[in-house]
């Protein structure tokens, strides 16, 4: 993106967005410090208010979806869905570590005046992951429709052909935020939303939904959201000529990607492994029962997650212009907030859980009313911590780090987490769940107080 698009911002206003926190009365006369004060506020809350709609549009549909599914699909179906989705959100942690997380951090910073041409290297490198991805897959799910469950193998066929337009809504969300600039991001969240829910509901009503048309229609709603955004962002065409060249950028986000991409299984064993696991003993239908109660904690979840993306440029950009102590005073507030937020969520769905569950599937999946709902309602707590120090240890370029603490994490899921889900069902997969996103949080913790230490000594020789 180019900043003659007129939605880049101005270096010195970037410079004085950022910067206007370390002002102080001694620095400038008090009125002036006090209008960068109220000016830096009021466009970090309307960016974050932005970031908040965008991440809540786009999972809404997500949560909307998954709420439908659960109410009209028998639970069985429900656990197809389940086990196609987890398929799904391992192959977008790839595609998210190899090409959209570095974006966001190279393109906030190091090729911010060349955002459309890097983007456009970004985009060929979205194909040439999501065609060959996709292939695979067709592959893999015929194979399962004809020698396994005919129930679990055609969503995974229609996977295949919806993954590289949902793929691509990613991308180019998430490219609107190199500048800082969630609103266009908002408008695609809202097409998205629009078009998955209304197709969904046609199917429905034409009955042909199956989780194989839910996969295929979310495939269709994002290929609209990604054209109307690709419209706005106007990636550039390569040329041989090029000052970004695409080796360059390709052996820059191996670099920084390969700790990411390492952490890929570990942080989708967490959650995604029980639904896989869970069938094997008990059936499809557990797995449709924890798809449903997790539901209940993704709104909390997915906000968390919205604020994590906007923070990553700003950290970089506050660790550049303010150091390591600004990047600590931003984490600490942030977690605070965080874990607020997350707290005051739980205690809505404790008190409120048998009118929520009745309200979304009817009735359906009362019998997790108890411990499960409670268990999973933490959640976004300890999703919040992880979030925090995560983001932190990422603007400090340490993606390693953040590898070992899903590493950690995940052997908790496989040890603990697989035999209390093994005893105890979909309370046992909660439960795991809770305990191996704490254990994130601490490791994760752990090792950004050790970075931030290191870099403060540094600075301080």
């Amino acid at each position: 993106m180019a900043a003659d698009e007129g939605h880049a911002l101005d270096t010195s206003d970037r410079t004085e967005a950022i910067a206007a926190p370390e002002l102080t009365s001694s620095d400038i006369p008090v009125s002036r410090w006090a209008s960068h004060r109220l000016r830096w506020l009021v466009n970090w809350g309307t960016k974050g208010a932005l970031a908040v709609v965008d991440q809540a549009l786009f999972a809404g549909a997500q949560f909307g979806l998954n709420v439908l599914l659960a109410r009209w699909l028998d639970p069985d179906a429900y656990g197809a869905f389940a086990v196609a989705y987890a398929v799904f959100l391992l192959i977008a942690a790839v595609h998210t570590a190899v090409l959209i997380e570095p974006m966001i951090v190279f393109g906030s910073g190091k090729y911010f005046s060349d955002q459309r041409l890097y983007l456009g290297v970004v985009l060929r490198g979205h194909w040439l992951l999501t065609i060959p991805a996709g292939l695979a897959l067709l592959t893999a799910g015929g194979l399962i429709a004809r020698f396994y469950s005919h129930a679990v193998g055609q969503p995974l066929c229609a996977l295949a052909v919806a993954l590289p337009f949902v793929l691509l809504s990613w991308v180019t969300r998430r490219a609107f935020y190199m500048e800082l600039q969630p609103g266009r991001a908002a408008v695609g969240g809202l097409v998205f939303f629009c078009a998955l829910l209304a197709s969904v509901y046609w199917i429905h009503e034409a009955h042909a939904l199956t989780p194989a048309t839910a996969v295929l229609a979310m495939g269709g709603a994002a290929l609209l959201c990604a054209a109307i955004q690709l419209f706005w962002l106007r990636p550039a065409r390569l040329r041989s000529a090029s000052t970004l060249a695409l080796r360059s950028a390709a052996s820059e986000h191996w670099t920084y990607g390969r700790w990411a991409l390492a952490a890929v299984l570990p942080s989708w064993t967490l959650l995604n492994f029980y639904y896989l696991a869970l069938p094997v003993r008990f059936g499809l239908k557990q797995a449709g029962e924890l798809k449903a109660i997790m539901n209940l904690a993704m709104p909390a979840t997915h906000t968390v997650i919205a604020f994590g993306v906007l923070l990553i440029p700003l950290l970089v950009r506050h660790l550049e212009l303010g150091g390591c102590r600004l990047v600590q005073r931003t984490v600490r507030r942030v977690t605070a907030i965080f874990v607020t937020g997350g707290s005051a969520y739980l205690i809505l769905l404790w008190f409120f859980r048998f009118q929520i569950l009745r309200l979304f599937y009817g009735g359906r999946y009362l019998q997790d009313a108890g411990l499960p709902v409670f268990v999973l309602g933490l959640a976004p707590i300890a999703t919040a911590l992880s979030v925090s120090f995560g983001v932190a240890l990422r603007s400090f370029e340490r993606p390693d780090r953040v590898f070992w603490a899903n590493a950690v994490a995940s052997l908790v899921t496989l040890s603990f987490g697989l035999l209390l889900a093994a005893f105890w069902g979909v309370l046992g997969a909660a439960v795991g769940y809770l305990v191996s996103y704490a254990t994130l949080a601490a490791a994760l913790w752990l090792f950004y107080h050790k970075t931030l230490l290191a870099k403060l000594r540094e600075h301080s020789d």
